[in-house]
Order: structure tokens, then C-alpha cells, then sequence
């Protein structure tokens, strides 16, 4: 078991198993920004959008002209200053109030939007078609705005049109006045009169357009649309932030990815125990000891699995056995499967030790409910105390004795002292039972925890999805220092929900134990306390 050889490829973060992990926040973030985009598009102020077209027929008096050129030459036109400056006029004459401007039709600001046409062929259907819009507040300026465009531009073209025929009339007139062109003169009066004919065609042949029709519904009024629109964007934009925060912090997500890190098979996988609902799932969760609130669950069943594992381990090594069950944090998971362990390893008869070792006192609350605090483990360590002392039988089952934490003392015990006590206590625990469980601190955050894990014969680490990979390198380097004997680890699924919702059941859960829960608990005291061998025929017979 070494850390170096642990493939980081494996924990690569994927988009859906990021969005899967922070699922909560994903859904947050595109709830809120679906939310933000509906109530956005019902404080906005109403926008309609005009449509019409334009088709520009080629001048008789550009014939020379390629069709293409011509075409840009009308699409220029029709986005000059000239008629911008037409429209305008146009559009406030039949509106009869001075609405518009030059820069509602042209500049950098401008509601009207011109299209030419975009992938047609030169003279086929559609390739000199150009569509115009104009948005405004109110749908029937935007109809005015667009139609006098339109009206703008055919006035614009015709007047270039008739300027342009009389300048080619003029040009031709002062060739014929010249004496030089005497010869020419039949041909030059036969070229005017049909620049005339031209032009007069010219001017007939207007563009022939789509007037725009008033809108009736606003482009930006339809909140369901803004919805959809929003929740996507939240969703992409949610996507994004999780795959960011899972590329910073690798996770483990499956129950096979500890054997890559610790190189140590699996001996259970602990189902949660919560259901679907709020009601259901806050009952749930006031039960954590299934073992002893819903023996014939499968919660129950997965523990008595890794029971059996235990006691395996025990039966090869034929000896007493003390295993330290170790985690990366601090959490009430770990106290919870040390507890259901020891319920399930004593329905066969085996006299089982559960030492509560963190001072949280987990472990002393699910297997000691309701009793009154006495000294436990930190007074054992500092001296002040002998094991035997301080057990308990658990009401729960008597087969299970309880070292339980003990108040916390303001001086504690550390370095060679806490080990030589550790060493001493585990050591006279084995000599009365058979099977030692410890509940140990969180291992990267008490440095004792490592005292424990060295002087256990083994040691198994639980965890479960959405712990940091960092967290168990670290586990792995500290586990490797005390030369630990490491048996396997236990796979613990997490509750469904979000976290605090998870954290806000375990309170409900606390609140309903201290109300419900017996306040009388029996003491080992009243019960004759001998070897392991002899325990099983009189641990319940009280002393005379």
C-alpha cells in the first residue's frame, strides 16, 4: 500500500459525474436563472418586431451593369443616411407625433435591421429578395417605421433613377450639338429617344414589396419561452461550475475507487438507510442503528455482512482481535457503522468491547442512549481510571460493553503518554474479550488517532462517495509511517438530498433520541464481569 503508485488518471472528473455530485447546486443555479429569465421577461416592457420585404427589379438604364453589382449597389441604397432621413420624416407624418429619428433607422443604435438575401444563386428565386425589421415598444410604430422605409427607399431609387436618365438625355443632347458629330446625328437622335423610353421604364418598374402587417404579439412577452431559455443557460452555466469545482477537488464517487488508492479489498457496502420523502426521511434518519430499530432491513443485512468479515479476520489470525475503524473526517457516519458492527458481531454471543475513542462520544451516544455522563476513555488515557471501571452494557444488547468517551478534559493526553495508555488499554481489553472495536478520531485531524491505529492488530478504513482523494493519499502516506495492518475498507453510501439537508435530519434525528430515548440505563456494574470464555453464561445474571 503505497500512495505513489495510486493512478490519479482513474479519478479524472467527468462533466456528468461532476453535475451528478454537485447535482444540488446545478439544479440551484438553473432554477434561480430560469427564475431571474421569466422575471426579466415580465418586467421588460413589451417589444414588437415588424417584418417586411423588398424585392429590387435591375433598372432598364443599367443594363451594362452586372446583375450582382446592381443589387449591392440598391442594398447600399437602401441602408444610406438618405433614406433613413426620409423614413423618419415619413413615419412621424403618419403617426402625426415626432416618434422617430435619423438614428432609429441608421447608426450604431438603430431598430431597423436589413437582411439581404444569404446563400441564393445569382438570378434565381429569392437571390434579390432583402428583408427588413423594426423593433420598437409600441406594434404600431414598428409597422409605420418598417412600411416607411420601404416608401423611403422607392422614392430615394426613383429620384436617383430620374436624375441619372437626365443626366444620360443631357449627355447625349450636347454630342448632337456639336458640329464634329453631324455625321452621327440620325444614330445620336435615335439613342436619345430610347434613353427616354428607359428611363420611363425605369421609373414604372418600382420594387415590388411585402408590406408589414401590425405584430400582435410581442417578441419578448412569452415567459414560458424565457423559462426554457433561462433553465438551459442555468443548466450549461451550472455544468461548468461543477466540473470546475470537481477538477479542483477529486472525489470518490464509486465504491471500487478506494482499492485504488488503499490496495485492500472491499468487506461491505452500508446502504443508506434514509427513504424518499421529507416525512419518511427525517424518521429515517432518527433511527442510525438499524441493527437495533429494523433487524430484518437491508441496511441490517449489509452490516451483518461486514460483520462477518470482521469475524473472519478474527478466525484466521485464531486469536483476540482488536480493529481500529478509521476515517479521513470527522462525521457521525464512522460511529454509526462501529455501532451496527458490534450489534450484528453479538447476535451470535460473541462478547464484543466498543471503545468510543473520539471525543465527539459518537459511538457512546447510539450504543449508551440516554445515560448520564460518567468517565470513560479520556479519563482511562490520562490515568485517573481503570477499564473495568468504566464499561457498560449496552441496553441495546448485553452481549455489547461500551467504553464510552468520557467528558473532555482541558489537559490532554499526547505523544508517548497517550501511546504507552493506548498500548495498556488495548492490551487488558483483549484479555477479557474476545473482539475489540474502537472508534477512532478522524485520522487527519487527531494526531493520536495514528497511536491507535499502530497498537490495533487491524485496521478499516470506512468512507463513502464525495470524499476528497487527497484526503485518502494522505491516509495512505500516514497508515504506511505506523506500519498498519490494514484489513479493507467499508464502502458507506451517502443519504439522498443535498448536504444540508442531510445535516438538518441528523439534528431532527438527535432531537428525537434525547426525547424518546429511556434515561435508566443498566451499568456493567450489576453484572459479574469475568473472562470472555465465561461471559456468555452469565453476563445477564446480576451479582448478589
Amino acid at each position: 500500500m503505497k500512495a505513489t503508485g495510486i493512478e490519479q488518471d482513474r479519478f479524472e472528473p467527468t462533466v456528468f459525474g461532476a453535475m451528478r455530485r454537485y447535482r444540488a447546486m446545478v439544479l440551484l443555479i438553473a432554477v434561480l436563472t430560469a427564475a431571474a429569465a421569466v422575471g426579466y421577461s415580465l418586467v421588460q416592457p413589451e417589444i414588437y418586431r415588424s417584418y417586411a420585404t423588398v424585392t429590387v427589379p435591375q433598372s432598364s438604364l443599367d443594363q451594362d451593369e452586372s446583375r450582382d453589382q446592381y443589387f449591392d449597389s440598391q442594398v447600399l441604397l437602401l441602408q444610406s443616411q438618405e433614406v433613413a432621413d426620409r423614413a423618419a420624416r415619413i413615419a412621424n407624418a403618419a403617426l402625426n407625433e415626432n416618434v422617430l429619428s435619423m438614428r432609429d433607422f441608421a447608426g450604431e443604435g438603430k431598430s431597423l435591421e436589413i437582411t439581404p438575401p444569404e446563400g441564393s444563386t445569382p438570378g434565381g428565386f429569392g437571390s434579390s429578395i432583402v428583408a427588413l425589421t423594426f423593433t420598437w415598444p409600441n406594434s404600431r410604430v414598428a409597422q409605420t417605421a418598417v412600411n416607411a422605409v420601404l416608401q423611403a427607399f422607392d422614392d430615394v431609387r426613383s429620384a436617383d433613377i430620374a436624375a441619372q436618365g437626365t443626366d444620360d438625355v443631357a449627355a447625349v443632347e450636347r454630342t448632337i450639338r456639336d458640329a464634329r458629330a453631324k455625321g452621327q446625328l440620325a444614330d445620336l437622335l435615335n439613342q436619345r429617344t430610347q434613353t427616354l423610353v428607359n428611363l420611363q421604364l425605369a421609373l414604372a418598374n418600382h420594387p415590388t414589396v411585402a408590406w408589414a402587417t401590425e405584430p400582435q404579439v410581442p417578441i419578448n412577452g412569452n415567459s414560458k419561452r424565457s423559462g426554457a431559455i433561462g433553465l438551459l443557460a442555468g443548466l450549461v452555466l451550472g455544468a461548468a461550475l461543477a466540473y470546475w469545482r470537481a477538477s479542483r477537488r477529486r472525489c470518490v464517487d464509486d465504491r471500487s475507487d478506494p482499492l485504488a488508492i488503499y490496495d485492500v479489498p472491499l468487506m461491505g457496502e452500508i446502504p443508506s438507510a434514509e427513504r424518499k420523502g421529507i416525512r419518511s426521511g427525517l424518521s429515517a434518519a432518527a433511527d442510525p442503528l438499524p441493527m437495533a430499530a429494523d433487524p430484518q432491513s437491508p441496511a441490517a443485512e449489509a452490516f451483518r455482512f461486514a460483520a462477518a468479515a470482521v469475524e473472519r479476520i478474527h478466525a484466521t489470525r485464531d486469536d483476540r482481535l482488536a480493529v481500529v475503524f478509521v476515517s479521513a473526517g470527522t462525521g457521525a457516519e464512522r460511529s454509526a457503522v462501529v455501532a451496527n458492527i458490534a450489534l450484528a458481531v453479538a447476535e451470535s454471543g460473541t462478547p464484543v468491547l466498543a471503545v468510543d475513542a473520539d471525543a465527539t462520544g459518537g459511538l457512546t451516544a447510539l450504543l449508551l442512549p440516554g445515560s448520564p455522563q460518567a468517565d470513560g476513555f479520556e479519563q482511562v488515557v490520562a490515568g485517573r481510571r481503570s477499564v473495568l471501571d468504566c464499561i457498560e452494557l449496552s441496553p441495546l444488547n448485553p452481549d455489547v460493553t461500551v467504553l464510552r468517551a468520557g467528558p473532555a478534559r482541558v489537559k490532554r493526553t499526547t505523544g508517548q503518554a497517550y501511546a504507552e495508555s493506548v498500548e495498556k488499554i488495548i492490551a487488558e481489553a483483549k484479555a477479557s474479550f474476545d473482539l475489540v472495536l474502537i472508534d477512532s478520531p478522524a485520522l487527519l485531524s487527531v494526531a493520536n488517532a495514528v497511536e491507535l491505529v499502530q497498537d490495533a492488530d487491524a485496521s478499516v478504513v470506512v468512507l463513502g462517495p464525495g470524499e476528497s482523494v487527497q484526503d485518502h493519499v494522505t491516509m495512505v502516506e500516514r497508515l504506511d509511517r505506523v506500519e498498519s495492518d490494514l484489513a479493507g475498507y467499508l464502502y458507506r453510501q451517502t443519504s439522498p438530498g443535498p448536504r444540508v439537508l442531510r445535516r438538518l435530519r441528523v439534528r431532527f434525528a438527535a432531537q428525537v433520541a434525547r426525547r424518546t430515548n429511556p434515561e435508566n440505563v443498566p451499568s456493567a456494574k450489576q453484572f459479574a464481569y469475568r473472562p470472555a470464555k465465561d461471559r456468555r453464561s452469565s453476563a445477564r445474571v446480576p451479582q448478589g
